[in-house]
């Protein structure tokens, strides 16, 4: 009898700890962030994370749209993961540029954006997942570990680089496919000139690139 109820509150005991390193877990590990920007005298937008999946795509509207999922980067071993409720989006505005950025390394990020087509675009990314689709203006990307996804609305370029230092490059769909490819084992570049007046510009530490019109 005396063992059978230790046993019970060995059970409880371990049933009241699951639940609460659970509450633990999911109080402040994750976080949403809405927020809606009029870009009505904005030219361009600089964007600047550390550890994100991003996925942009352009309208012809006024407001830049944001929906951030925000995820402290913990492990289920751990007693706590990090706290993301005082982690907030920087907005700092000036006369013609904005710019938004989450550079905490602990917080894993998704973002999921509308943006007007007549903004230029500027990312630095430490770790993620890029896709931009519809785009129509000048971008300058920097990656430092993942893959990079831009489909063209159809529009010609003055110039498109893509470069990783390890990893693949490619250039698709654009009129002539005027393309050059340069290679070595491990890193890759793609370059391209037509007769538009916007640029791409793309680098990635390690992973791949692609640029498509359709």
């Amino acid at each position: 009898m005396h063992n059978s109820n230790i046993g019970k509150l060995a059970k409880f005991t371990a049933v009241a700890a699951s639940l609460l390193f659970s509450g633990v877990l999911s109080a402040d590990s994750t976080k949403r962030i809405s927020r809606t920007i009029n870009a009505a005298s904005f030219g361009s937008v600089d964007i600047e994370v550390a550890v994100a999946e991003m996925d942009i795509e352009f309208y012809d509207g006024e407001d830049i749209v944001l929906e951030i999922e925000l995820e402290s980067d913990g492990h289920w071993f751990s007693w706590r993961r990090g706290d993301v409720d005082d982690v907030e989006l920087e907005v700092r505005r000036t006369e013609r540029n904005v710019y938004l950025g989450i550079v905490d390394k602990k917080v894993q990020q998704h973002w999921r954006v509308k943006m007007p087509a007549k903004l230029a675009l500027a990312i630095d990314v430490g770790v993620g997942d890029i896709e931009l689709k519809d785009f129509s203006n000048n971008l300058d990307m920097q990656v430092g570990v993942g893959s990079v996804r831009v489909d063209v609305d159809g529009i010609d370029y003055a110039m498109i680089r893509a470069s990783a230092g390890v990893g693949d490059t490619a250039i698709k769909g654009f009129p002539g496919e005027r393309v050059d490819n340069e290679r070595s084992f491990i890193s890759s570049d793609s370059f391209r000139y037509g007769e538009g007046d916007l640029e791409i510009e793309i680098e990635v530490g390690v992973g791949d690139i692609q640029v498509a019109s359709r």
